[in-house]
């Protein structure tokens, strides 16, 4: 029977890859001095219904350590909100002379909302770099700072890491969510390593205004739903001529609220893997051969329990799956300060199977809601 030495070449293959993009990781940070200079900043927040977050984030913004040689500027767009999130835009925008507060109205045909307030925000921008984190983002204090301190050493882009909240009372399933998540940024942040980056989050992730212009925004991607992160990376990345970097000092970190509840969790990993078949050919066959990959580890184990004499055999391979997994994100959360997320690593390993085939087959079916409204094949309806 050829299953068993076929899944056994695939998974070596596998823990090659991973050994391979384990070796490529390495600290970056841009030093303990944090004083960049001469570069005009706008901070870029796109917000449709967060009124229950934004006064939480306006403090986060508020408390960013500057110097007077870095000039910062804060865009709010409101995106069509129907709740109080104009009203407290506006008042932060009053209140404070360095916000600037843009409200659109409407759908423009064509055009993903969030991708159209993020276009329309950074043509308006008067900073040569932008910054982007989203309504539920609460950056450090030195955000700003260390994010600058990477572009004064020559990046076009840059990919930050935007780690979970877990609350202490709903630990466990927040922690294996946080996991989740950091292991999608671990992997962001090896591919970049790479020179290859596959993956990044719009909560943290900047670059230059010139390079937005220069690719012409969004682009063929402007449309679809979701991406206004990783398909405008896609973007940028196959123009071939951009310095992409990824922060992984933790001054650069910026946290983020976990989903609250189960429906807003499935929705949002819906929304995530429905961008499966909008990536360039290689991407989509990693992509396809890693789910099949997952298939043919739960076939091995359906077979176990039709005859338990393979048990050995499958243990091996789970064991050569697992280790080098481990070994990865140990070394990932080790350089991004991010060991708490690893206690919950058995327990992730042993549902990470149902969760890929979960989500990586439904997720292709383009059905889900984003910010209350319902969504079809991978547009508004």
């Amino acid at each position: 029977m050829l299953f068993f030495p076929l899944l056994m070449a695939a998974t070596l293959i596998y823990a090659g890859l991973l050994l391979h993009m384990r070796g490529m990781l390495r600290q970056n940070s841009p030093g303990e001095s944090l004083s960049p200079h001469d570069m005009a900043v706008t901070v870029i927040v796109a917000a449709r219904n967060e009124e229950n977050n934004l006064p939480q984030l306006f403090r986060h913004l508020e408390q960013q350590k500057l110097s007077p040689s870095l000039p910062v500027e804060f865009i709010l767009v409101n995106d069509r909100s129907t709740d109080g999130t104009g009203r407290l835009l506006e008042e932060q925008a009053a209140r404070d002379p360095r916000f600037r507060y843009i409200h659109i109205h409407d759908r423009l045909p064509g055009f993903a909302p969030k991708k159209r307030a993020i276009d329309t925000a950074v043509r308006a921008a008067r900073g040569q770099y932008i910054l982007l984190t989203d309504a539920d983002g609460r950056p450090g204090p030195l955000w700003i700072v260390t994010l600058m301190a990477y572009f004064e050493r020559g990046a076009d882009m840059l990919l930050g890491y935007a780690p979970y909240s877990i609350d202490p009372g709903h630990r466990f399933v927040q922690g294996l969510v946080a996991l989740e998540y950091f292991s999608v940024a671990a992997v962001a942040a090896a591919t970049t390593f790479m020179r290859f980056p596959v993956t990044c989050v719009g909560t943290n992730m900047a670059y230059r205004r010139q390079l937005f212009l220069d690719v012409d925004g969004f682009g063929p991607h402007k449309h679809i739903l979701s991406g206004d992160d990783d398909l405008f990376l896609t973007h940028v990345r196959e123009q071939k001529k951009y310095d992409i970097r990824y922060a992984c000092d933790s001054r650069a970190h910026v946290f983020n609220a976990p989903p609250k509840t189960l429906r807003q969790y499935i929705h949002q990993r819906l929304r995530y893997a429905s961008k499966g078949f909008k990536y360039p050919l290689k991407v989509v066959l990693a992509l396809s051969a890693y789910v099949l990959y997952n298939a043919a580890l739960l076939w091995a184990l359906i077979a176990v329990v039709v005859s338990p004499s393979l048990g050995a055999a499958v243990l091996f391979i789970f064991a050569l799956k697992v280790i080098p997994e481990f070994l990865f994100l140990n070394k990932a959360a080790r350089i991004m300060g991010e060991r708490r997320v690893l206690r919950w690593f058995l327990p992730a390993a042993a549902l990470h199977i149902f969760y890929i085939l979960f989500f990586g087959i439904l997720g292709q079916f383009n059905l889900f809601r984003w910010k209350e409204e319902k969504i079809q094949h991978g547009v508004l309806s």
